[in-house]
């Protein structure tokens, strides 16, 4: 194992990792008409796509909870788009699946935290690798949403509890972070609107573990926690746990969901 991971060293020495985070994009999350696109890719900035975000397990999960796969129907440098069909009423998950990513040159600090990309240069560790994996989510609908909470049980997901399809401005909406189907207590969620780079300069890597963002969001004990949107239309939500596998190798576990906030009724008409 020791020969296979420095060997990795070697690979990756020359590769400029960047912390960048993945996400899926529908046009629609209120399908009404057949011109159903959905956008994934790599940001920095949600949801400005910089790379595209390709995986062999893209699949959707229909309202009767069966569950099946997706191939794209283009790609660019910058995203893959997909084109699911919707053939019944009610609520549709729709997913990357487990993406593997390359394994990246890391730093392990004292205590047991992991950095990659520009984060290296201001700590102290030894150096590690890192093996990043990334998972990402996102809810769409046809006629009555008819939502039923259907975790894989497999990987790092975000698994509302009721209809994130549902959720308005002023309201509120309860998740669940899971790891293979159990619980992660205490997980970190990073909380992102659409263009908020443009209203505010952002500074923390969205990915830094020492991200102390005003809107972080963090669960409890059995992983779950409240979302109170404080701005309509796109929402990011992100989490990343990490493992340690052995002396030179760690793990990245990184989940997005896009959610879709709307107005409530009694906004209709006002400026």
């Amino acid at each position: 194992m020791k020969k296979y991971c420095f060997a990795i060293i070697g690979l990756v020495a020359s590769l400029a990792a960047q912390a960048h985070v993945p996400f899926l994009k529908p046009n629609q999350f209120n399908v009404t008409h057949h011109r159903l696109t959905i956008e994934s890719a790599f940001t920095e900035f949600p949801f400005q796509a910089d790379f595209a975000m390709d995986s062999p397990n893209f699949t959707i999960t229909a309202p009767n909870g069966t569950t099946s796969a997706i191939k794209p129907i283009a790609k660019t440098k910058a995203a893959v788009y997909l084109e699911p069909e919707l053939k019944e009423e009610g609520t549709y998950r729709i997913s990357t699946g487990k993406r593997v990513g390359p394994v990246y040159k890391a730093v392990e600090t004292a205590d047991k935290k992991l950095y990659f990309a520009a984060d290296m240069k201001r700590v102290t560790g030894k150096p590690t690798t890192m093996n990043y994996y990334s998972y990402a989510d996102t809810y769409i609908f046809k006629g009555q949403q008819k939502y039923t909470a259907k975790p894989f049980n497999q990987g790092l997901e975000i698994i509302p509890l009721a209809s994130p399809n549902g959720l308005l401005l002023g309201s509120e909406l309860s998740f669940r972070v899971l790891e293979n189907g159990k619980p992660v207590p205490d997980a970190r969620i990073i909380v992102v609107t659409d263009n908020e780079h443009f209203v505010k300069h952002r500074i923390e890597d969205l990915y830094d573990l020492d991200n102390i963002r005003t809107s972080n969001l963090h669960a409890n004990q059995q992983g779950e926690f409240s979302f109170h949107p404080q701005k309509a239309g796109l929402n990011f939500l992100f989490v990343t746990v990490h493992h340690q596998l052995n002396e030179h190798l760690w793990e990245s576990q990184n989940a997005s969901l896009t959610l879709q906030v709307n107005l409530p009724p009694d906004t209709a008409n006002k400026p």
